[in-house]
């Protein structure tokens, strides 16, 4: 009998645990706006992230939301459709951007969505967060971004950031890392009429302290011509994989910080204008490769700008540019099996010693020396 009983209660606490385990990975769902009438809803985003018991799924209705969202805690967050209609919009307040946040650096971010160290992974997807009419009028700096990812680890998909501007330091996303060391992914989204970076990543350690991968995006300045504005800026302490991306209208399409480790592959970049460069590969520690670089002819650009003396440069095809590939007298060995087409200069400011062998089709000085 007592044997009996024995079976009886470890039955019971084996069910009992496996219940607590059911729960504990239970999704709990909440809706922003009417479109989902059988899950709890709220009105604004902010409020379904502070509900009690805390989301950890928040589908947004298509609509217009007018507010600073912050993010602490492991969440999905994600646009969806209702009938015709698929297009949640993450829009400044009436009164513009009112709440700020401070990077690593010491800059003032005035943000639209701000994950703030959150305690677990968050995911964005299919949001866009436009900034028209942010009212932020004082000229770089503050900033303004669309996303301010701030150790925080988590994955963007299929997001729109747009018009994140009008003080000339304009970010879509800005993704900071941390003591949690995070890694993030943005992919697959819309990042344009921003004016001053698409994305920029960045810590402010010497090791790497952020693991970014940023992949089949589409990134478009809103460039006016008289200021700086890049596509993906890869900052100090930050470890980077970029590839797959199309890059338009920048006077820097993607450029590395000199600590930056990874690799920029696969990326095409066009429209380089205002004497600027196609990839400013200055990293020892970033391979350059298979990327395809389109009308750089404006103004003396660039193709590929080196201020690196040991980093892979290698089967990147350039077209209809002022130089293909500049070396700024950086002894490079590494440098070869690129293709150079339609260009004023091949290769510029070559070491002498260095033997560069590159394909070149209708160029007009295929090498100048330092």
């Amino acid at each position: 009998m007592a044997r009996i009983n024995f079976v009886l209660l470890s039955l019971i606490i084996v069910l009992t645990l496996g219940a607590s385990d059911l729960l504990a990975v239970t999704t709990l769902t909440y809706a922003v706006g009417t479109c989902k009438p059988s899950l709890p809803s709220f009105s604004t985003i902010s409020a379904a992230l502070a509900a009690t018991p805390a989301p950890n799924v928040v589908l947004v209705c298509p609509g217009t939301y007018p507010e600073q969202i912050v993010i602490t805690q492991a969440v999905t967050l994600q646009g969806v459709s209702n009938g015709d209609t698929g297009q949640a919009v993450i829009v400044p307040p009436s009164g513009g951007l009112t709440n700020t946040a401070a990077n690593d650096l010491g800059d003032t971010l005035f943000y639209q969505v701000w994950v703030n160290n959150a305690s677990g992974p968050v995911n964005l997807s299919k949001l866009t967060i436009d900034g028209t009419g942010n009212g932020v009028t004082s000229t770089c700096f503050p900033f303004v971004v669309g996303v301010f990812l701030q150790n925080s680890a988590g994955t963007v998909s299929s997001v729109a950031t747009r018009n994140q501007k009008g003080n000339l330091c304009g970010f879509g996303f800005y993704l900071e890392g941390g003591v949690s060391n995070p890694s993030v992914t943005i992919q697959n989204s819309s990042i344009h009429d921003y004016d001053f970076a698409g994305i920029e990543t960045e810590t402010n350690s010497t090791p790497s302290e952020l693991t970014a991968t940023i992949t089949g995006n589409d990134v478009t300045c809103a460039f006016t011509g008289i200021d700086f504005c890049g596509g993906i800026l890869l900052a100090a302490g930050t470890t980077d994989t970029v590839t797959g991306n199309f890059i338009s209208s920048t006077n820097t399409g993607i450029a590395s910080n000199p600590s930056v480790t990874g690799s920029i592959s696969r990326n095409t970049v066009v429209n380089v204008v205002n004497g600027g460069v196609g990839i400013d590969a200055a990293a020892d520690g970033v391979s350059v490769t298979s990327n395809k670089i389109i009308n750089t002819n404006s103004n003396n650009s660039i193709g590929i700008l080196l201020y690196t003396s040991v980093a892979t440069v290698q089967g990147n095809v350039i077209t209809n540019a002022n130089a293909g590939i500049d070396f700024s007298c950086f002894a490079n060995p590494n440098v070869h099996s690129n293709i150079i087409m339609d260009a004023a200069s091949g290769v510029v400011n070559v070491p002498s010693a260095i033997n560069t062998v590159n394909s070149y089709a209708n160029v007009g000085t295929i090498r100048s020396s330092c």
